[in-house]
């Protein structure tokens, strides 16, 4: 299964704490037999797509902002009437209701605290509008493969053109909330997925809890349990949510960390589903967005890339890696670079992606680009072959001096990010001093967790003039 390869995929040393989002698991593979109803605002032409959940009652919560941002420049282009045109099979069929996950209202809410999303032109290489929409087409894409319903049988409808089944297919982004879809075999067989509060529960399959000394720090996962019918279901479960399908505590924790930034509290190690059921603000697309949007030391984001604004290798300037493509975005969300199946509408993976944004782009009558460079499979290096520091670890070389501890940065990866000021955006450097007392932090706060006493550690004797805490934010 590819939640499993994935699973594989992010427990190795290497990617320990890169950002990594679970698979989606195909419509067909649903164990439920589900009531089938009419399509909605789907083209008339689409068959009758499956509907899993019900229509929420009139004095539901809708979304909202407790920072009341101001609207951003997405808003003046990007409309409910275009969002409602192309996801009429969101949210497990029921449509983009404003109190369900996914909807205008949420993703618009989301978008402000990204207001680069959708609005930056930082090159030449296309028009100011041609790189928005790209941007948003490129994250609609990955949301079609990671959650969308993606029903392949249109393409074996004779009643239906080519172009036709591409209508019904690519309309079928947002539609699950969970990974493995309702009916997921992480969940209560009684909770089975029908509704946002659902995945609060999970087997032990779905915990999806990585665990290290400093790992245990940051991001110590829950480890309530409830029995149900002789069986333990976990409270600290960490699998798939939202529209990027956010995974694994530490992903939890560092999603966490960027709300507190912006005022959001919100305990998500300790109450993980609140990214599907929160929704003041609605995390459920604000996490898929921070993904999108934040970068991955030695990664840049995805948005970077499709408008431009990252640093590849020179090998890769000279590949034609460069400027504002689309290949490497898949590298980055789930290490696939195989390539575009020659039949429709393919299968899984980078494929799917490269199609996805290919129809996407051309709804919204902006250039795909070269064709090459949608996939990643001709990169020839790694990001990681454009030398620079990754992520805040203990000053080692320095333990011994009559002075406080320090941090400093290193060239591998670890749970507090360091931002190159040459590599990454300004909004993003400007952590580094938090992020380095964070680490100073945890040093005089758990010493053990890094080996450390006042033998090998003499500066842990002196005491930094400032009061630090955990988050790196006073008050």
């Amino acid at each position: 299964m590819e939640g499993e390869q994935r699973a594989n995929k992010t427990s190795r040393s290497s990617v320990s704490f890169s950002i990594r989002f679970s698979a989606h698991i195909p419509q067909h593979s649903l164990r439920y037999n589900p009531c089938f109803v009419p399509s909605g605002e789907s083209p008339d032409f689409c068959p009758e797509h499956p509907v899993y959940g019900k229509e929420p009652e009139e004095d539901c919560a809708q979304p909202s902002d407790p920072n009341e941002l101001p609207k951003v420049p997405l808003e003046r282009w990007f409309t409910k009437q275009i969002f409602d045109d192309l996801f009429p099979k969101s949210n497990i069929g029921v449509g983009p209701h404003p109190c369900l996950p996914y909807s205008y209202e949420s993703f618009v809410i989301a978008a402000r605290y990204f207001p680069e999303f959708g609005a930056a032109h930082p090159n030449k290489q296309f028009k100011a509008d041609e790189h928005h929409k790209r941007d948003v087409a490129a994250f609609f894409a990955h949301a079609l493969q990671e959650t969308g319903e993606n029903d392949a049988s249109v393409y074996n409808n004779t009643d239906l053109t080519l172009e036709q089944a591409h209508e019904c297919f690519y309309r079928g982004g947002f539609y699950n909330w969970f990974e493995r879809g309702p009916n997921s075999s992480f969940l209560l067989p009684t909770a089975p997925g029908f509704s946002p509060a659902d995945g609060k529960r999970c087997t032990e399959e779905g915990r999806y809890c990585k665990s290290d000394p400093i790992l245990d720090f940051w991001y110590l996962c829950n480890s309530d349990t409830e029995t149900h019918s002789d069986t333990d279901y976990h409270k600290g479960c960490y699998f798939g949510r939202g529209a990027l399908q956010l995974s694994w505590n530490y992903n939890y924790g560092l999603f966490q960390q960027f709300l507190l930034t912006k005022g959001v509290k919100v305990d998500l190690i300790e109450n993980p589903n609140l990214v599907m059921t929160k929704m003041d603000p609605p995390l459920a697309m604000m996490a898929s967005l921070w993904f999108y949007m934040t970068p991955q030391p030695p990664k840049p984001s995805m948005h970077q890339i499709v408008t431009g604004d990252w640093k590849p290798s020179s090998k890769n300037r000279r590949a034609g890696y460069q400027g504002a493509i689309f290949g490497p975005t898949s590298l980055i969300i789930n290490n696939e670079c195989g390539g575009e199946d020659p039949d429709e509408p393919g299968g899984p993976g980078e494929s799917r992606r490269i199609k996805a944004f290919k129809w996407f782009c051309k709804y919204f009558k902006v250039p795909v680009g070269s064709d090459r460079t949608l996939s990643c499979k001709g990169m020839l290096d790694g990001f990681d072959a454009v030398q620079h520091m990754y992520s805040w670890h203990p000053d080692w070389g320095n333990m011994w001096k009559s002075q406080s501890c320090d941090c400093a940065p290193a060239p591998y990866g670890g749970p507090l990010p360091y931002y190159d000021p040459k590599i990454y955006p300004h909004e993003f450097t400007k952590q580094n001093d938090r992020n380095r007392l964070r680490c100073v932090y945890s040093m005089y706060e758990s010493p053990e967790t890094f080996r450390l006493d006042d033998g090998n550690s003499p500066c842990l004797k002196h005491k930094p003039k400032i009061r630090l805490t955990k988050t790196g934010i006073r008050g």
